[in-house]
């Protein structure tokens, strides 16, 4: 197999949580040796929250922790220790990229800011991503993607008009700023290999979101007219939202923009028992829209099965979904069929399905070569291959406390 895009990249990923560990991800999954530094005393947080395996918590039962953290090395340092410099600085030395997702002023309080890290490496990209950024009135402020994605502006859009806001499902914020961080380490090593030199990358999570509501910002500028929330409706489609099946907690997407669509959604529906309302509905001149059409869809699709409907819908040309459980994912027939899946055996957990990658590389294919790591499953092979470390120094290290 070709090697990854990022064979012989070397990372120093001190990332945590979800936002910085999945940018390292990407690098990892595509070839770059990844280095993960944590301590038992400073785990990542994400190893602490399920959910677990069989829901029996542990340090390395996370499946959270597994998806994020694919393809990478565990190198267990107490960055508190006064001896981390021994391991951490020739680490740094090493390193073509520095990753950090830690509160503004924790790297330089340690020691490893930007100017101190660019002393040791003048070719190194440093990134560091936080939730408002390493400046301004509240960059020391502590958060989570779950406060970024309300003061990103999400919550005031999401929901419906007459209740209060409803929060996206997860930290929204984890999953945006990503995307953007990869990207802003693209331009970065494509400078450098032009240049010969490194930079530091700053990354807001609250910032890369806002941009997701370009248009609202813009419309507001312009016409004064600020958006609301307005739950499933969209304006410019005759039908847009989501319906109720039959069984458990089953919910279908259906999105009707045109008259066409729109016999082609009546001729499915009539397949089955219409409720009178729909009928009465369809019957008028104008066309049907609003609560009402709502409530009369949600009656007529609640009889269907949600699979069996969409089926219908999308050969009669009628945009729909169905709205996926967790177990429909892992055995859904388009995600087998791209192989978006990895079956990977982690030391603790066994065999897993890892999320791959969302993008194919036709000359330089992803490839997730391992499971996530336990904590510290490679400290001492790490030292030894990549520091040179002898055994006598590495079991110094370890009586010190500096590796736990």
């Amino acid at each position: 197999m070709a090697e990854g895009i990022f064979s012989g990249l070397n990372v120093a990923d001190f990332t945590w949580a979800a936002a910085g560990p999945i940018i390292t991800k990407q690098l990892a999954d595509n070839g770059a040796t990844v280095i993960k530094i944590e301590s038992e005393r400073h785990p990542d947080s994400v190893r602490l929250g399920g959910p677990f395996l069989r829901d029996r918590p542990g340090i390395n039962r996370s499946g959270f922790f597994a998806d994020f953290n694919s393809s990478k090395l565990s190198l267990a340092v107490d960055m508190t220790h006064a001896r981390a410099s021994e391991v951490v600085t020739p680490l740094i030395e090493w390193a073509d990229i520095v990753a950090e997702s830690f509160l503004p002023g924790v790297m330089e309080r340690w020691g490893y800011g930007y100017e101190a890290v660019r002393k040791m490496n003048p070719r190194v990209i440093m990134l560091s991503s936080s939730l408002y950024g390493g400046d301004g009135p509240w960059s020391r402020h502590p958060g989570y993607g779950a406060q970024g994605q309300a003061l990103a502006g999400l919550h005031g859009l999401t929901g419906w008009p007459d209740r209060p806001p409803a929060a996206p499902k997860g930290a929204y914020t984890d999953s945006v700023s990503p995307r953007f961080g990869t990207a802003a380490l693209l331009a970065a090593l494509i400078h450098r290999e032009k240049t010969g030199l490194g930079q530091y990358i700053e990354l807001s999570q609250i910032e890369t979101t806002t941009m997701l509501l370009t248009p609202q910002l813009l419309e507001y500028q312009i016409s004064g007219v600020e958006q609301e929330r307005r739950g499933t409706e969209k304006p410019e489609s005759i039908l847009h939202g989501v319906y109720p099946c039959d069984g458990d907690e089953r919910w279908i997407a259906i999105e009707v923009e045109n008259d066409e669509q729109w016999a082609g959604l009546l001729r499915v529906l009539r397949q089955k028992t219409m409720p009178q309302s729909l009928i009465d509905l369809a019957a008028g001149d104008a066309r049907p829209m609003g609560a009402e059409l709502d409530r009369a869809m949600g009656q007529a699709t609640g009889h269907w099965d949600a699979f069996r409907l969409m089926d219908a819908l999308l050969s009669a040309g009628v945009p729909a979904g169905v709205a996926l459980k967790g177990s429909d994912l892992l055995e859904d027939r388009f995600l087998r069929a791209r192989r978006h899946f990895w079956p990977l055996t982690h030391r603790e957990m066994g065999m897993l399905d890892y999320n791959g990658p969302a993008y194919r590389f036709e000359k330089t294919p992803s490839c997730l070569s391992k499971a996530a790591p336990c904590l510290g499953e490679h400290t001492d092979e790490m030292l030894q291959d990549v520091l040179g470390f002898t055994d006598r120094r590495i079991d110094a290290l370890r009586a010190a406390g500096v590796l736990r």
